[in-house]
């Protein structure tokens, strides 16, 4: 119901702008994104180890909201690769925190989202400018479409697919920067986890930090 909700608005806001006359220029984006990707919340016994990463990949079509192009809005479509590294251990039916992280060697989420952004964009750029600072702020629905959970210790080995991660997640997006070097923060607004699961780890929500590229 998100995912098809958020289509609808996109086409009718595109095509309800693109009927007006005398139109501004648009500033039609590939974006690539790379940052730490973290788990927090209010858990007790909870660690992150080793370096865990969102690496974002996509196009935003941009629809001016002003003549002179400052004002916008953003509807993309793109995809995440990302892992996480921590303490939390599955093992097919339940969850539990690994007593001594030094005797194990991986124990790793790895989750792909097809991933929908929605923004309201300032920028002080105009039609011949392409260097500018931007502030694009808004909210982002991921759809995860493949998840694999990898456990390794020197003794036990497993590998599961599909562990139980909320499928549908919607979070805050905010993009600062100037020209090609732009700040990238995400903030889930849901858990990560799957409801039903632990209940010391339903607060656990996805927080993101690192670098986006825009390019024509």
């Amino acid at each position: 119901m998100i995912l098809r909700g958020l289509i609808y608005s996109s086409l009718f806001l595109t095509y309800s702008l693109f009927s007006q006359e005398n139109q501004s220029y648009f500033e039609d984006q590939f974006y690539l994104g790379l940052s730490y990707n973290s788990l927090g919340g209010k858990v007790d016994k909870f660690k992150e180890n080793k370096f865990s990463y969102s690496l974002n990949y996509g196009f935003i079509k941009d629809i001016p909201l002003s003549k002179n192009g400052k004002y916008a809005l953003g509807v993309g479509l793109g995809l995440s690769h990302n892992s996480l590294n921590n303490n939390l251990k599955f093992n097919n039916l339940n969850f539990e925190f690994i007593q001594n992280l030094a005797s194990t060697n991986i124990n790793r989420y790895n989750y792909t989202e097809l991933q929908i952004p929605f923004e309201i964009r300032w920028r002080n750029s105009s039609i011949d400018n392409y260097k500018f600072w931007r502030i694009y702020a808004g909210l982002r629905y991921s759809k995860v479409i493949q998840s694999k959970y990898i456990y390794k210790d020197d003794v036990l080995s497993n590998e599961i697919d599909d562990f139980p991660i909320e499928k549908d997640q919607i979070g805050l997006t905010l993009n600062i920067g100037f020209n090609t070097w732009n700040i990238s923060l995400y903030q889930s607004l849901n858990s990560f986890f799957t409801e039903g699961m632990n209940s010391n780890i339903i607060d656990l929500k996805q927080f993101r930090l690192g670098f986006i590229f825009y390019a024509f």
